[in-house]
């Protein structure tokens, strides 16, 4: 066990080489992370399905994703980021605005599926992933899919 160091002027408590604020913000933000990343998912599977015809109905999907999106913006309100971790909160709060627009994008998608839509949709789903990509971090624990190959990655309509 060593003592607090120094950072910004403040001890930070350092336990066996380890700052406890990183550790602290590390299982906070992977609960935020593990909430975006499963709406993404969710949206790019509904997305899929309204493309290729199979649904034209959202069911639940708006009211499980409303909830799991209003857990995780309560989460970044809260997220206490340690130096070097401080844009990580603003990108997340900005994949949430891209989540949301995807959204409101995809209800229009269930009465007319133009080429604009379908590209407004993908666009905005993969904005939220980039964003996602750039808070990766595999040594906390912060890894996403990837989706690079995936029918939604891309915005061409299936037939």
């Amino acid at each position: 066990m060593t003592g607090p160091r120094q950072a910004g002027g403040h001890a930070v408590p350092v336990v066996d080489g380890v700052d406890e604020r990183l550790v602290a913000y590390a299982f906070a933000v992977e609960a935020i992370f593990a909430e975006l990343r499963a709406i993404i998912g969710q949206l790019s599977g509904t997305f899929i399905l309204l493309q290729t015809r199979r649904t034209y109905d959202l069911g639940e999907l708006p009211a499980l994703v409303r909830d799991r999106r209003d857990r995780a913006v309560e989460r970044i309100d809260c997220l206490n980021s340690p130096e070097g971790r401080l844009a990580d909160r603003g990108k997340l709060a900005q994949a949430v605005d891209y989540i949301d627009a995807a959204i409101v994008a995809l209800r229009s998608m269930r009465h007319d599926r133009c080429h604009e839509q379908i590209v407004s949709v993908s666009a905005r789903l993969r904005a939220a992933y980039r964003l996602m990509q750039d808070v990766c971090d595999h040594r906390i624990g912060l890894t996403m899919v990837d989706i690079g190959n995936a029918c939604c990655a891309c915005g061409k309509k299936l037939a």
